[in-house]
């Protein structure tokens, strides 16, 4: 689980005091993010609930964008290291994009902000820009080594790596950023770890439905 993941509900734990600064305040940016589901935070709740000052924020992160910016980078640590390992698993390459699709929703799921918090960045060109380099360039890359692999095994068709790209992330973000069209027209009131569950099921059947070829179906 990434480092953000370790928070408390509220306030610094013993263990966070533990961290430097720069950590604790990405942790409670999270935890109040996630407590409240939404990205719209101040930077001096942020400080209280870090219980540092807030003049930190500016000295390790220039300003709030760049605090939002780190706080991706921090969540999607791990997983970014996990893309060039899952590329050498020894496994075939529909199990790879099964674990790589599950992953995805996995972080969604667990930062029930992060959709709002990418769409945020990307509206900002500097922002977005860093968020292209730095995450979507190597997800995009990894996803094409996954393809090509399969269609050089005879698993896949071919398919073409940037539709693939927009297809899988959408269809991974979409059902987090319309809960709200969830609890209105299907009386759900939120995804829970069934919805998650059954949402990654179906999603799978899906894509490997499309992709793999009827031989390998």
């Amino acid at each position: 689980m990434p480092r953000a993941a370790a928070i408390a509900p509220s306030g610094a734990t013993a263990g966070e005091k533990k961290m430097n600064s720069r950590q604790v305040l990405l942790n409670s940016a999270c935890a109040l993010m996630t407590e409240r589901s939404t990205i719209d935070i101040s930077l001096s709740e942020i400080a209280k609930h870090s219980g540092l000052n807030s003049a930190l924020i500016k000295y390790y992160f220039g300003d709030k964008q760049g605090m939002l910016l780190a706080l991706v980078e921090d969540i999607l640590a791990q997983s970014m290291v996990r893309l060039d390992q899952l590329v050498d698993m020894k496994m075939s390459a529909a199990d790879k994009i099964r674990l790589h699709v599950q992953a995805i929703i996995t972080i969604y799921f667990r930062y029930p902000f992060i959709n709002r918090l990418f769409h945020y960045l990307f509206a900002d060109p500097e922002s977005g820009k860093v968020v292209a380099t730095r995450i979507s360039k190597p997800l995009a890359r990894t996803q094409r080594i996954l393809l090509e692999e399969g269609i050089a095994t005879g698993e896949f068709k071919a398919i073409d790596p940037m539709m693939f790209f927009f297809i899988i992330l959408g269809a991974c973000d979409h059902i987090f950023m319309g809960q709200h069209i969830m609890r209105i027209a299907f009386d759900v009131d939120k995804i829970d770890d069934d919805i998650r569950r059954l949402y990654t099921k179906t999603l799978l059947e899906l894509i490997l439905n499309g992709l793999l070829r009827k031989e390998n179906g």
